[in-house]
């Protein structure tokens, strides 16, 4: 198998293992541009500085006289998007799937759709649910060259929360410092709702910074809903089945531990929902640390039913059922 064909099957790795453990001034408007999916107002465009929107036609019209095979498959399959998504429910790939296959020539076709001229709605499914299916589209494919669209969507108040969740999580997947920066930068000053939408796509970023930020919104919540979207993502970010699957491994350790150490924390403090959030995340997790962590905490804990809850948590990680070894 050569490089490239083993950087793809990492990359496909990875995506599965995320889907299988996981259990989101000076600006002007992207008017549209001829496309191959007509463009309606279910679909916003996005607001992108005019100086950036026209080298991104330019990219898209050069791409297109390259090779227009691209943008007619991906048009094809915007038209099949409610039939591929009625597969997604029958645990088949939905539409982003069968967009990110298309490999790195679908870059340019779908930030095209998602900037320039959104797609339309078709008979059984909404404009807007098929641009969200396209930037989660981008985000598999993990080329840094759809920061310049996702920013400005994640920058975007007028963006609904279920948007703004698929392009944190479409940034995170892409993984660069650039994108690590904007991410936290937006969850800094985000209010309440926008900031659960945010947290629930961080967990795909797995780096350290992020990892730390996530975990800090789990000390620190405030209300059960945080707790519980804070927990899945670190239950994310610290993985065990897609560690082995990367090729930057060196943060590893200390986002795992840090994952572990938030979640038995968590634990404790919560219960219902957001515990039984932790309990899982841990699992996933699966950090050596954790034993210890909750030995530490079975210690200091005054509740007997706390006391009760953390034994239970021992025995479950003892025959951890998400281990991978």
């Amino acid at each position: 198998m050569n490089a490239t064909k083993s950087s793809r099957s990492r990359s496909w790795i990875i995506v599965l293992g995320s889907f299988a453990l996981a259990f989101a001034a000076g600006s002007t408007l992207a008017t549209a541009a001829p496309s191959s999916v007509p463009s309606d107002v279910g679909a916003p465009a996005v607001r992108m500085p005019a100086q950036e929107l026209d080298a991104l036609r330019r990219d898209v019209a050069r791409a297109r006289a390259a090779d227009g095979r691209p943008f007619a498959e991906l048009a094809r399959l915007v038209a099949l998007a409610p039939e591929l998504n009625e597969r997604a429910r029958a645990r088949r790939a939905p539409l982003a799937l069968y967009v990110a296959k298309l490999g790195p020539n679908a870059l340019m076709p779908a930030l095209e759709l998602i900037a320039l001229a959104p797609p339309r709605s078709v008979p059984g499914a909404s404009g807007r649910a098929i641009r969200r299916e396209l930037i989660e589209a981008v985000g598999l494919l993990r080329d840094p060259r759809a920061l310049r669209v996702l920013s400005p969507i994640l920058d975007d108040l007028a963006e609904d929360l279920e948007t703004t969740r698929t392009a944190t999580e479409a940034m995170a997947r892409i993984g660069t410092e650039e994108a690590e920066k904007k991410i936290l930068s937006v969850l800094a000053t985000a209010a309440p709702d926008r900031a659960r939408a945010v947290i629930g796509g961080m967990g795909e970023c797995r780096r350290l910074p992020v990892v730390e930020a996530l975990a800090e919104r789990l000390r620190t919540a405030t209300d059960e809903r945080t707790a519980r979207i804070a927990a899945r993502s670190l239950g994310r970010a610290g993985n065990a089945w897609v560690w082995p699957t990367l090729r930057d491994r060196r943060e590893e350790t200390r986002i795992r531990e840090t994952a572990a150490r938030a979640l038995v924390d968590a634990f404790v403090r919560y219960e219902g929902e957001a515990r039984r959030a932790a309990s899982n995340a841990l699992m996933v997790v699966d950090a050596p640390e954790t034993p210890a962590l909750i030995a530490d905490a079975r210690k200091v804990t005054s509740s007997p039913e706390t006391a009760r809850a953390l034994d239970e948590l021992a025995a479950r990680f003892a025959r951890n059922p998400a281990r991978t070894r």
